[in-house]
C-alpha cells in the first residue's frame, strides 16, 4: 500500500490548474507538508456540534494527507461519531488516524510551529503559527473567521460539519499555494486558492425541522457522496429510519482519500456491507448490485452515482422525491425533483464519455453529501418537497458569499427521460 495511490485522486484533482509537467512526488510533498493544529475548546467539546466539527476537520483534513495535531483535554464522545468507536473523543480520533492513509496519522498536542492553527470555541493559545483562524457553527450554518467569539452549536451537528469542511478546504488550499511556481495561470490560481478571511456558509433554512424519523430510502451508490450523506445523517442526535444501499463495489485504496465512513481496514469489503455497519440507528439493507433500468425504487432516492444514464434510470423509476449529489472538479452540484418539476435528466441531457478516474477531494465529495442531506431535511419541512430552488452549485474553495437560494430547473424539451416537464414543454 501506498500514500501515492492512496492519494491518485486528489493529486489528479490538484493538477487541474498546474503544469502537467509538475512530479507526484511534488504534490505529494505539498500535501503532506501542511502542519495543522486543532485548538478544542471546554466550551465546544461539551456538544455533539462542536464535537463534530473536530472530527469532521481532523478526519477530512487527514485524508488529503495533511499533518494534523489536536490539543485539547480529551472527553467523553456525545452521540454517534463514526466511523470513530465510543469512548474518550481524542483518543478515538487518534485511533482512526491511524487506519487512513498509509504512513500518515493523527496525533495528540500541539507543536512548536504550524501552518494553520484553528481554533474550535474558547481556549487560549500560545503556540508560533503561520496563520490563524477560528471556527463556529449553528444548526445549519458553518463560519470560519479570524478569531473566536465562543461557540454557538449545540446538539444538532449539521453546521458543525461545515465548519471542519470549511477548515479542510482551507488547509487544502495551503498545500497548492506552495505549488505557485507550477501554476498554468497565475493570476487566477492566486485568487482561487486565497486564505477565506471570514466566511459564513448556509445549508438551509433556520426553519428547517430537525428530523430525526427519516422516511424510508434508498441510497443508489456506495460511494463518497453515499458515505458522505450517512456521515451526516447517522450523527443525528436520536436518529432512527431504514433504508437500502445499492452498490456492486469493494473498497479500493484510492478510496480512503474521500469516502467519510471508510478506514484503512475495511478495505477490499463490499462498500455497501461497510456502510451498514457505520450507519447506527439507521437501519441499511446492504443490497451489493449495481442499479439498472427498471429496478423498483423507494418514493424517497438519493444518488451518488457518477454515471449520468444511471441518474436517469433512477429518475424513470419516478421516485415521489429524487435528490442527486455529485461533484465535478471542486464544483459541487445538488439538486432535487418531484413529480411535475424538471427531473434529473432535464438538468443533465449529456452522458459524459468515461475519461478515467474521477479527480476528488475529502472536502469536495464531503460538501456534497452535506448539501444533499440538508436538502432532504428541508423538503420534509413547510417548504414541501418541490423546492423552488431545485439545484446547488458551489466551488467547494471559494464558499464566500454563498447560500441556498433560488436556482431552478428548466424543463429541457432534450429530457432523455422524458418527463412530464420536458413533454409540456415540447407540446407548447
Amino acid at each position: 500500500m501506498s500514500l501515492n495511490e492512496a492519494l491518485s485522486r486528489t493529486l489528479l484533482l490538484m493538477r487541474t490548474d498546474l503544469d502537467a509537467s509538475v512530479p507526484d512526488g511534488a504534490l505529494v510533498d505539498a500535501l503532506t507538508s501542511v502542519r495543522v493544529v486543532l485548538h478544542a475548546g471546554a466550551d465546544a467539546m461539551a456538544t455533539h456540534s462542536g464535537q463534530t466539527a473536530l472530527v469532521t476537520a481532523a478526519l477530512t483534513m487527514a485524508r488529503s494527507g495533511h499533518e494534523v495535531w489536536i490539543d485539547g483535554a480529551d472527553v467523553d464522545t456525545i452521540g454517534a461519531q463514526p466511523p470513530l468507536e465510543p469512548g474518550n473523543l481524542i483518543d478515538a480520533i487518534v485511533a482512526v488516524g491511524q487506519d487512513l492513509l498509509p504512513g500518515c496519522s493523527i496525533a495528540r498536542g500541539a507543536p512548536p510551529n504550524t501552518d494553520l492553527a484553528v481554533t474550535i470555541g474558547t481556549v487560549a493559545t500560545s503556540i508560533g503559527s503561520t496563520r490563524r483562524i477560528a471556527i463556529d457553527a449553528g444548526d445549519w450554518w458553518g463560519r470560519i473567521a479570524p478569531q473566536s467569539a465562543g461557540w454557538s452549536g449545540l446538539d444538532w451537528p449539521l453546521g458543525g460539519i461545515c465548519a471542519g469542511v470549511l477548515v479542510a478546504s482551507e488547509a487544502f488550499r495551503i498545500a497548492m499555494r506552495r505549488l505557485a511556481n507550477h501554476a498554468r495561470a497565475r493570476d487566477y490560481f492566486d485568487e482561487l486558492y486565497a486564505e477565506t478571511a471570514d466566511a459564513t456558509f448556509a445549508l438551509a433554512p433556520e426553519n428547517t425541522p430537525k428530523t430525526i424519523s427519516l422516511p424510508h430510502f434508498d441510497l443508489v451508490s456506495g460511494g463518497a457522496i453515499a458515505n458522505a450523506a450517512l456521515f451526516a445523517l447517522a450523527r443525528l442526535p436520536g436518529v432512527v429510519g431504514s433504508g437500502r444501499v445499492l452498490d456492486d463495489d469493494v473498497s479500493a485504496l484510492s478510496n480512503l482519500n474521500r469516502n467519510a465512513l471508510l478506514v484503512r481496514g475495511a478495505l477490499e469489503i463490499a462498500k455497501v456491507t461497510d456502510l451498514a455497519r457505520r450507519a447506527k440507528g439507521i437501519a441499511i439493507d446492504p443490497e451489493p448490485v449495481r442499479y439498472v433500468m427498471g429496478m423498483p425504487v423507494a418514493p424517497i432516492v438519493l444518488v451518488g452515482v457518477d454515471d449520468i444514464p444511471s441518474r436517469w434510470a433512477v429518475q424513470a423509476a419516478a421516485p415521489y422525491w429524487l435528490g442527486v449529489g455529485a461533484t465535478e472538479g471542486f464544483a459541487v452540484l445538488v439538486s432535487s425533483h418531484t413529480p411535475g418539476q424538471a427531473c434529473v435528466g432535464c438538468l443533465h441531457p449529456a452522458a459524459a464519455s468515461p475519461t478515467g478516474p474521477i479527480p476528488t477531494a475529502a472536502f469536495v465529495s464531503l460538501l456534497s453529501g452535506l448539501l444533499l442531506v440538508a436538502r432532504w431535511l428541508r423538503s420534509l419541512g413547510l417548504e414541501g418537497p418541490a423546492l423552488a430552488d431545485q439545484q446547488a452549485f458551489i466551488n467547494a474553495l471559494r464558499p464566500e458569499g454563498w447560500t441556498y437560494g433560488a436556482m431552478p430547473v428548466a424543463p429541457n424539451s432534450s429530457c432523455p427521460v422524458g418527463c412530464a416537464a420536458s413533454t409540456t414543454r415540447t407540446a407548447a
